[in-house]
């Protein structure tokens, strides 16, 4: 019992009527007051009308309040669980305000998702709280092991797409069906639920959509088709409006022939997922100031994949060093994979032949 409800105990006991219609006053924590309705307390006029009666009511509660209630100074040590109060906080949707309370949280931290990921995304909060790790995610965990996603990635797989835990089970066995019965290998569908985590929230008619169309439009093989799902699964997820925005940039707008394009899509699938604008910028600078022709560049497409910024860059200093020979047929052959790939210090030790001391030097000329 508290010191408050102690004090309205005692005084109840000790008035055991009203006081002439006037209502009993009792101090509450020092500033608020507590009032009791005179038609709650039974009368005794006899008693409440003597003087000394009032008296002796405020004297015991006065005493009973300095006993029990006393102003505590700046030293002491404080006796009671003040763990209930704190300051006034708009409520946080996030997983930390949950992380002790739910084994879900809890368990998906310690298999490494990445939920701040997670929560960043539309409803991922909202499903994941919802979910029983043993019931809802451990099934899915086992069928997305069953399909070759090797332990060190579930993490990676979860993260990238939690929206795999909405999905009815039978659905995603058919879609794992769909794909053995068009001759993909138990490796090659491992690699492809690995690299593209989002291939099973697909529909199966939906995919088969798409590989129609690629297979179709640039006249592939099954083999040819299997082999580009492999290299890049990204590509069958694509909506079909930007499938053909790409190849209409690089048929039309680039002026690559049909067996050229097939070409480019096979060695470097990944130009189709970049921004169209971008890579037309990367192509016109290749094609129109370097003086690359469209062979050579459908032979190593990975050049019109970069940024142009830094072609631009690289291409200038190999022309300040006399080094820009591009033709294969001549001495000192430069070819555009290694102008394309690798890091600032490979470019200079493997192809420009300098410091990468001296190639910064030259960055800030520009």
């Amino acid at each position: 019992m508290s010191c408050y409800q102690r004090a309205i105990k005692l005084t109840k006991n000790i008035c055991q009527g009203t006081l002439l219609k006037r209502e009993v006053i009792i101090p509450r924590y020092y500033s608020n007051i507590e009032k009791l309705d005179s038609s709650t307390i039974p009368t005794d006029l006899s008693l409440i009308n003597s003087t000394p009666a009032i008296q002796r009511v405020d004297h015991e509660l006065d005493s009973f309040i300095k006993e029990n209630m006393k102003i505590p100074k700046a030293l002491d040590e404080c006796q009671e669980d003040l763990s209930f109060i704190a300051p006034y906080v708009k409520p946080t949707f996030n997983f930390a305000s949950v992380a002790n309370e739910s084994k879900t949280v809890q368990e998906l931290v310690k298999l490494g998702v990445e939920l701040y990921k997670i929560e960043a995304r539309r409803g991922g909060l909202e499903l994941i709280l919802k979910l029983k790790f043993d019931e809802d995610i451990k099934p899915y965990i086992q069928f997305i092991t069953d399909c070759g996603v090797p332990a060190n990635r579930l993490s990676r797989f979860i993260t990238r797409n939690p929206y795999i835990f909405t999905e009815d089970m039978d659905d995603l066995k058919t879609r794992i069906r769909y794909l053995r019965a068009h001759n993909f290998s138990t490796d090659d569908i491992a690699a492809i639920v690995d690299k593209n985590p989002d291939w099973l929230s697909y529909k199966t008619t939906s995919i088969d959509e798409r590989l129609g169309y690629l297979q179709n439009d640039f006249r592939l093989s099954g083999v040819e088709l299997r082999n580009l799902i492999v290299k890049n699964p990204r590509i069958a997820t694509l909506k079909k409006s930007r499938l053909i925005e790409s190849t209409f940039s690089v048929r039309e707008e680039m002026g690559f022939d049909p067996h050229q394009v097939k070409q480019i899509l096979l060695n470097n699938p990944f130009i189709w997922l970049l921004s169209r604008d971008k890579v037309l910028a990367t192509f016109n600078y290749v094609h129109n100031t370097m003086g690359i022709c469209h062979e050579a560049i459908a032979n190593q497409p990975a050049i019109i994949g970069k940024k142009v910024e830094r072609i631009q860059q690289r291409h200038m200093y190999l022309e300040t060093l006399k080094r820009n020979q591009y033709d294969p047929l001549k001495p000192l052959y430069i070819s555009l994979d290694s102008i394309a790939l690798g890091t600032d210090l490979e470019f200079c030790t493997n192809v420009a032949k300098t410091s990468i001391y001296l190639y910064d030097l030259f960055l800030k000329t520009l």
